[in-house]
């Protein structure tokens, strides 16, 4: 049995960050704003002794993951790239306005409700997931089964790597984050608390190489 803790961060503020636009596997260039948070974490982590740093292998959580190791001197110049630890797949609905969008998928399959928050409260995660997978005209977004595997791909490897008692720094993205706590943290409110740019989540996972379980001790802490 083998124990890690895990930060993950949520990457800075983006250009589709400040449009309201849904931004998955699509990719936009951080603010200057999103720079300055990564390096403000990256100066609240300095203390942090991390044995290995990873983010997705989009651009936005990469350029952050850099800005945070780059002024603390760290082993690794830049981050372990994961694709498992990329944000979900929104499909069709890549770069469209965030609100219309999920209008659209409530109205579409019928919920009665007209934000994600709202389906994920009346229904669950996975409903909101396979909601918008079934609303894609072409089915391109991840269901919930899909994402949420992929997810634990990624944090299992990391666990099979790690040594016992290692604390490792990931670099990702907002759903992703959010999906974390709501099965691993139920204490903490992932709805009405969506996770900040440069927020950071504690996930502890332990296990063996065939299986983890998770919790979550900390969430979206900024300072």
């Amino acid at each position: 049995m083998k124990t890690i803790t895990i930060d993950f961060v949520r990457h800075g503020q983006t250009i589709f960050n400040t449009m309201d636009k849904l931004q998955g596997w699509a990719d936009s260039p951080l603010t200057a704003d999103g720079i300055a948070t990564a390096d403000q974490v990256g100066q609240l982590l300095q203390d942090t002794k991390y044995q290995s740093y990873h983010s997705s292998d989009l651009k936005r959580a990469i350029d952050t993951a850099k800005h945070i190791i780059q002024p603390n001197h760290f082993l690794q110049e830049e981050p372990e790239q994961h694709e498992d630890f990329r944000e979900v797949f929104f499909g069709s609905y890549e770069g469209l306005d965030y609100h219309q969008a999920w209008i659209a998928v409530g109205k579409d399959q019928q919920l009665g409700c007209k934000t994600q928050a709202e389906i994920i409260q009346k229904y669950s995660f996975d409903v909101a997931r396979n909601a918008m997978h079934a609303a894609d005209p072409r089915h391109l977004s991840e269901d919930g089964t899909t994402f949420s595997s992929r997810v634990d791909r990624g944090i299992q490897e990391l666990l099979t790597e790690a040594h016992d008692g290692d604390r490792l720094l990931v670099v990702t993205h907002g759903t992703l984050i959010r999906s974390l706590v709501l099965r691993y943290g139920p204490d903490f409110d992932a709805l009405g608390n969506y996770p900040a740019n440069g927020g950071i989540t504690t996930l502890v996972a332990q296990g063996t190489d065939a299986g983890f379980t998770g919790k979550v001790t900390a969430y979206n802490r900024v300072n």
